[in-house]
Formats: C-alpha cells, sequence, structure tokens
C-alpha cells in the first residue's frame, strides 16, 4: 500500500497521505501503475460528464478534459513527450541524444511533438463523440489512461534503463515479467469493469459483453507488444530507456489506442 501511495504522489499531483520514501518500495510499486490511471481515470470521467451538462458542447468538454490531465499528472509525461522527440530527432550520436534529452529547454521538435499530440488527441475523442456516441466517448475517456500506463510498466520490463541514475531507474530495476503479467490483469479487469456492470442491467447484450472483453484483451496484448518494440527501438537509439522515454510512450500509447478504438467501432459496427 505505501508503494501504490508513494507511486501515486510520484506520478500525480493528487493530495495523497506522506508516507516514507523508498526506492525499491516505489519501483516495486510499477505493476500497479494502471491503478494510478484508475483514479485519473474516474477525475477525467467525472469531467466529462460536467462539462458535457454544463456547456451542452462536447468540444469543450473534450478541452476541458485535456486541460485536467495536465493539472492532474503536472505535464510530467509531456515533458517526456518533448524531451524524447529533441533528442531522438536530432539524428546525434547515443550520448549526445541523452544530453539534449536532459536540456531543461525544450527544442522545435518538441514544441512540434506536442502540438501534434494536442491536435491528434482532440480530434480523435472528438471524432469517438460525433460519429459514434457520448457513452463511447466516456468509455474512451474512463480506459486510454489505463491502457497508456500498462504500456510503461511493459516497457520498463522490456529493455534496460539508459543511464547510471536517473528518475526511471527504480521503476527499471525493480519491474520483471511478473509485474507485467500483474499490470496486464490489473488493465483487463478495470477496463470491463463498466462492461460487466453494464451487463448486470441488461441480460439480452450479454453475447456483446464477451465480444467487447475478448476485443479489449486482443487490443491490450497488441498494445503490450508496441511498447515492446517501442523500448526496443530505444535500446537501440540510446541504450536503453529513460525516464523521458517513459513518458513519451504513455502519451503516444493514448494516442494509438483511441485511434484503434475508434478504427474497431467505425468499421465493425460494434
Amino acid at each position: 500500500m505505501k508503494g501504490f501511495i508513494l507511486l501515486l504522489s510520484f506520478m500525480t499531483r493528487l493530495y495523497v497521505p506522506k508516507v516514507e520514501y523508498n526506492e525499491e518500495k516505489l519501483g516495486k510499486a510499477m505493476k500497479y501503475f494502471p491503478a494510478v490511471g484508475f483514479v485519473i481515470s474516474i477525475l477525467l470521467y467525472i469531467t466529462t460528464i460536467i462539462f458535457l451538462r454544463v456547456t451542452y458542447s462536447i468540444n469543450l468538454a473534450i478541452v476541458f478534459v485535456m486541460l485536467m490531465e495536465v493539472v492532474l499528472t503536472g505535464g510530467i509525461h509531456l515533458d517526456g513527450l518533448a524531451d524524447t522527440f529533441d533528442g531522438i530527432f536530432s539524428y546525434r550520436s547515443k550520448q549526445k541524444m541523452l544530453e539534449i534529452m536532459k536540456d531543461s529547454r525544450i527544442g522545435t521538435n518538441g514544441v512540434l511533438s506536442l502540438i501534434l499530440y494536442f491536435i491528434l488527441k482532440f480530434f480523435l475523442l472528438q471524432t469517438i463523440a460525433t460519429n459514434i456516441g457520448i457513452e463511447m466517448l466516456l468509455f474512451a475517456v474512463f480506459s486510454y489512461p489505463i491502457v497508456a500506463r500498462l504500456c510503461s510498466v511493459v516497457s520498463c520490463a522490456s529493455a534496460p534503463y539508459a543511464r547510471t541514475s536517473g528518475m526511471g531507474k527504480a521503476f527499471v530495476d525493480n519491474t520483471n515479467k511478473v509485474s507485467v503479467i500483474t499490470s496486464f490483469m490489473l488493465t483487463a479487469m478495470l477496463l470491463n469493469l463498466p462492461i460487466i456492470i453494464m451487463s448486470f442491467r441488461n441480460m439480452d447484450i450479454l453475447n456483446s459483453v464477451f465480444l467487447a472483453i475478448f476485443i479489449i484483451i486482443l487490443i491490450l496484448a497488441f498494445m503490450s507488444i508496441v511498447a515492446n518494440l517501442f523500448s526496443k527501438l530505444m535500446t537501440r537509439k540510446i541504450g536503453g530507456i529513460t525516464g523521458d522515454t517513459l513518458g513519451a510512450l504513455l502519451e503516444l500509447s493514448q494516442i494509438l489506442y483511441l485511434l484503434i478504438l475508434l478504427i474497431i467501432m467505425l468499421n465493425f459496427n460494434y
């Protein structure tokens, strides 16, 4: 429990009870990262409902959801996204890339990555809402923070840490295959929770519920493979992963997951 509280305080700006810092406990708690996503998901879900009812505007609701997510995380993962793009697309040596990623200043590639990220995220959520429905928008908002954090856990178990020390080293050193399995099962359970609750309300949709659960597990498996491949790519580029690449993967995973969700809903009429 202390490890999870440490993880929640480390990865969010939420108020949590103060506990003594322990690097090993923090690192071992990484397998519960999707649960941190679940906490964020609930708050984003509530934000969506409130602003849909107050503003009667899908666009404004989505903007406020995106703003709320930045507030909740302090933009820590967005910083990693910008730093990673600055470093990787500098096309320098491994050591120089790492130096650029550590630099607190943001470059052109970092700025472009953030602009494209917010544009893509906004239009993906908007398209889901307008072409599929508000219920699917709510599910997307609820689910994408959880799925993205599973990808970070997979990444930690897929590659070495690129530096001798750093913010993400504790996570990489204490995350293994068992951690990934635990995180995968936790993510599947959290994502299927609203679907199972829905089935209790209407038993006639039971077959559709089983199909939805199966599709979600397939999506999670695919996202895990992508996270693994991303980590291998970072290993070739800079000799491993860093806290910045973990943040970049988390944000990019959200975009990919929303795109997959949209394609499935539009093309399979589910």
